[in-house]
């Protein structure tokens, strides 16, 4: 093979390579956020029990419907939004997920070539 065709073959690698750890430091990234997200429901959880317990009168044990009412209200709209979010970043980590195969294969491939391609040129002088 032409020695142009092995430099194009290595630099290929070198732009998978390149590509794959981009991939790699993105889908952190993105289980990153999803743990942010995990930590603000735990956060409305948590802001949602203090308000039942306050929307209860401590000395007559009566319930403020209203106040729960609200409580439940908000809480349901916070975790739809976490849900939604969640769901966001699902999409793009499995579409991250889906370029990186892709793109390891084809590393896989092209560092197949410039193994044969080294192990040929090295023949020629054996």
């Amino acid at each position: 093979m032409a020695m142009g065709s092995v430099a194009a073959n290595q630099s290929r690698l070198m732009t998978l390579t390149s590509r794959l750890h981009d991939l790699e430091q993105r889908a952190t990234q993105i289980t990153n956020a999803k743990m942010i997200l995990s930590m603000g429901t735990q956060a409305a959880a948590e802001k949602y029990a203090k308000a039942c317990n306050d929307a209860t009168d401590e000395k007559t044990g009566k319930i403020n419907e209203g106040a729960l009412k609200k409580a439940s209200n908000d809480y349901d709209q916070e975790l739809a939004e976490f849900s939604r979010q969640e769901k966001l970043w699902d999409l793009e980590l499995n579409q991250v997920n889906t370029e990186h195969t892709a793109a390891k294969t084809e590393y896989d491939s092209v560092k197949s070539l410039v193994s044969d391609n080294t192990e040929g040129a090295f023949s020629l002088f054996g």
